[in-house]
């Protein structure tokens, strides 16, 4: 499946998987995937977004992403995997139009939980 949500740490980090081909449909069937997923707790979830099997996104995604993935209000920080500008420049405006901190960029998915579990614990410690 192109569009693919599991738990990476059960409770408290999400991963949102994509490869292509992806169609709109699919997003928006990821974002109920999320949905579900996260009312399973009541804590605050973080998500990486590993992007790296995708070469394109299909057009009318941003409305989507925002108004399916980003809408939830528990979802806490965004990390991605992969390196394309213009997917980094995306997500950055969502998560600040949600009023998310800016994206971590990654090249690995578990460096991207490493550094979700550290924020995290450092925003424990304050």
């Amino acid at each position: 499946m192109p569009a693919r949500i599991s738990w990476y740490k059960k409770g408290s980090i999400l991963l949102f998987e994509v490869s292509d081909p992806l169609s709109l449909g699919e997003f928006e069937t990821a974002g109920e995937e999320v949905w579900a997923l996260a009312a399973e707790v009541r804590e605050p979830v973080d998500m990486i977004i590993d992007y790296r099997k995708a070469a394109e996104f299909p057009r009318g995604v941003l409305p989507i992403v925002r108004d399916a993935h980003f809408s939830l209000p528990t979802l806490g920080r965004v990390a991605l995997v992969g390196r394309e500008p213009m997917v980094e420049m995306m997500f950055a405006t969502l998560t600040r139009k949600t009023y998310r901190p800016d994206p971590t960029v990654h090249s690995e998915v578990d460096d991207a939980a490493e550094t979700l579990e550290q924020m995290a614990a450092d925003d424990k410690d304050c």
